[in-house]
């Protein structure tokens, strides 16, 4: 009853557009002009060096180290770990642990493809050490021979197919369980082994293709690389085919590369196409996570400090039990970057935006067709939706899955029969939401000095309402991280306020960031969605004042010092205290300006002169229709300029937005859309070809 409510309310919406006038939601809110700040005297002042967070032991002592720390353990993945060591010690495994996994894979909830891939891993270890028991091993038998491998087979289920990582475990899945019962019967598909096989490897070959040439859909994601690499590394290590295992083993070097430029005192301190609140804050809702791609890059790189690991994260468990060995060179890149002494900047492009996809022979209508773009969450978007629809109807797939809510659909069927469009046509008004939450290009742009980070996605979908992203970060370490966002009641998952909602027109340029929100003057009917589901607009910045040995408050600026690092944040909006860790400003439109120095920058002789010449500098933000015309003269840069359109100039200097290429820093110049990778350093040389699916390693010390 509660559904049908809403959707009336959603006609009445519809039916009145034309004739409403739009409604204001901006509530302002008083400044605080005093100067403010504080100490926090228990935090110590012998900063620790970015070369400090990289760990002196070899790959090989790394997996022993890991493997010793998951034997302590007792989760799921831990079992494999404990498998794998008994190959030459006695080792006590949970077979509690074990049989709820295999439990929850027979109920077909989602996520259940992950504690599959686990469940054939520890089949697949058991071969060479016979230790698990014959009841136990009989049980996950009958799970892997009763499941359900994609969403065309028959039978129920509540789980998720169709993500990027889903996409990949779920193949991967498919393909070793068939290999491993080659000439038995599959239940549920009344194929056998060998059948199963031939229908998972060419899609398999088809994701590890698409991330070859267009990177990934969930770009940085430091949630859903794990789950991406447990799957990878599942077909390092038990493929058969050859093809497959070279491709998986690149696929895992290019993540690694990933992380050796982008992580920062332990941090991936980038932007993430999918992330989660507790991943990046620590609030009173939820301290903060360990990142879930932390572990995995320790352990292929050594990125991290030895002290501050876990011990059941699944894919450095799966690294530390398998085959998979990091490039010398990849290692020695990590080592350099925390090493670096001078600025470095990295530029990286994943994926494609929608409109593009003809130009790599990608459309919009055959199921192939949709299981590019639906991974990228753009089942909704306009050229997509239609088809989408016809998909989820010939395989009778639940719309909750794939839209989240099955009332959209309804929404999309009857407000284009009363604007008496089609259904992609209807999409298109409503865009901001059915578009905004696919994860089309990400120009990445990384800064990295000894001091700090500065790193985002330039000029990004601004205006559209997001899924899971952070757009921008700046980071001095693990706690001292600043970041803006425009929260949603679009969420996806209810409460989150930081990773996900309205996205800004991000422009980075070394240690300068301006970052705008606004949103076009668009379909009066989305407003008034809104306005009936609670929207509260404004922009908030997450800063933490105890993260920092002391902070400064004067009018709109925001200062923070983190040892000798320092970080200013400016809002055009007046600015409120939530918290101790939450920067509000009302409204849905705002201008934020992110600035970070050191004492050691030329420019500032200390955190006392970085106040001071920043609050002296000249600012001119000038309000227009839709966003700002900005002139910052940064103390540091010279006179920057930008709008909601056009370029960013820097001294009168046009500043690369992009598109960038695959990747651009002084490793590795590759062009975006191409199937090698050249990476080079202090004479040694890696080639990922997957032309030919070829790795090879050269100039090796």
């Amino acid at each position: 009853m509660k559904k049908q409510v809403q959707l009336l309310i959603l006609i009445a919406i519809v039916i009145l557009m034309p004739i409403i006038v739009a409604l204001s939601t901006f509530v302002p809110i008083r400044p605080e002009l005093a100067v403010d700040g504080g100490v926090n005297g228990d935090l110590s002042e012998n900063a620790l060096p970015a070369s400090a967070y990289v760990s002196d032991k070899n790959i090989t002592e790394r997996k022993d180290y890991y493997l010793q720390k998951a034997n302590e353990s007792d989760g799921l993945s831990e079992q494999c770990a404990k498998v794998y060591l008994n190959r030459s010690e006695p080792v006590e495994y949970n077979e509690v642990e074990i049989q709820k996994a295999v439990d929850f894979v027979n109920s077909r909830q989602d996520t259940a493809d992950f504690d599959m891939n686990t469940l054939l891993r520890l089949m697949y270890l058991d071969n060479e050490t016979d230790y698990l028991n014959n009841s136990l091993k009989d049980n996950i038998t009958d799970a892997i021979l009763n499941f359900k491998y994609w969403f065309t087979e028959p039978g129920e289920d509540s789980m998720i197919f169709w993500t990027e990582n889903h996409m990949i475990l779920f193949h991967t899945a498919e393909l070793l369980a068939g290999q491993l019962f080659s000439s038995d019967i599959f239940n549920n598909t009344g194929w056998n082994g060998t059948q199963h096989v031939d229908h998972a490897l060419p899609l398999v070959n088809r994701w590890l293709d698409w991330r070859a040439k267009l990177g990934f859909a969930e770009w940085h994601s430091n949630i859903y690389y794990r789950l991406d690499l447990t799957a990878l590394l599942n077909l390092v290590d038990f493929a058969q085919n050859e093809t497959i295992v070279n491709k998986s083993k690149m696929i895992v070097d290019l993540i690694g590369f990933d992380f050796a430029n982008n992580y920062y005192k332990g941090v991936y301190a980038t932007a993430h196409g999918r992330t989660e609140d507790h991943k990046q804050t620590n609030t009173t809702v939820r301290a903060i996570d360990r990142e879930s791609t932390a572990d995995p890059a320790w352990v292929m790189l050594g990125l991290g400090k030895d002290e501050d690991l876990g011990s059941g994260n699944g894919a450095a468990i799966f690294l530390a039990t398998g085959n998979y060995t990091t490039p010398t060179i990849l290692e020695k890149i990590a080592n350099a970057t925390a090493h670096q002494t001078e600025p470095y900047i990295h530029k990286s492009r994943n994926n494609i935006d929608i409109i593009e996809g003809p130009i790599y022979d990608i459309g919009y209508q055959m199921e192939s067709d949709l299981m590019f773009w639906w991974p990228m969450s753009a089942p909704a978007a306009p050229p997509v939706l239609e088809s989408s629809l016809g998909l989820m109807d010939k395989y009778d797939l639940d719309p909750e899955l794939i839209f989240n809510d099955e009332t959209f659909v309804d929404l999309f069927e009857i407000g284009a029969m009363i604007y008496g469009t089609s259904i992609n046509d209807f999409s298109e008004i409503i865009k901001d939401i059915t578009q905004g939450v696919a994860l089309e290009t990400a120009n990445t742009y990384t800064y990295k000095t000894p001091y700090y980070q500065l790193s985002g996605v330039q000029d990004h979908q601004k205006g559209m309402n997001g899924l899971q992203e952070l757009i921008w970060q700046a980071c001095i370490d693990r706690n001292a991280t600043v970041f803006t966002s425009s929260p949603s009641v679009l969420a996806a998952t209810k409460n989150k306020q930081y990773t996900t909602g309205w996205k800004p027109r991000t422009t980075l340029h070394e240690n300068v960031g301006i970052i705008q929100y606004d949103r076009e003057a668009q379909s009066l009917i989305l407003e008034l969605v809104l306005e009936f589901l609670g929207e509260k607009p404004y922009t908030h910045a997450y800063f933490p004042r105890w993260a920092f040995n002391e902070w400064n408050q004067t009018g709109n600026w925001v200062f923070g010092r983190r040892n000798d690092s320092y970080v200013a944040l400016y809002s055009y909006n007046a600015i409120e205290w939530k918290n101790d860790y939450d920067l509000r400003a009302d409204g849905k439109k705002n201008t934020w300006i992110v600035e970070l120095g050191s004492k050691f920058d030329p420019q500032f002789s200390s955190y006392e002169d970085f106040i001071s010449k920043i609050l002296n500098a000249n600012l001119q933000i000038t309000e227009r229709s839709i966003g700002y015309e900005i002139i910052y003269d940064s103390p540091s840069q010279g006179v920057i300029k930008v709008g909601w359109d056009g370029y960013m100039y820097v001294s009168n200097q046009e500043v690369d937005l992009g598109p960038y290429e695959r990747f651009e820093n002084p490793y590795c110049n590759q062009t975006f859309g191409t199937m090698i990778t050249f990476i080079q350093y202090n004479g040694m040389n890696l080639t990922l070809d997957f032309e030919n699916a070829k790795r090879i390693e050269e100039g090796l010390p």
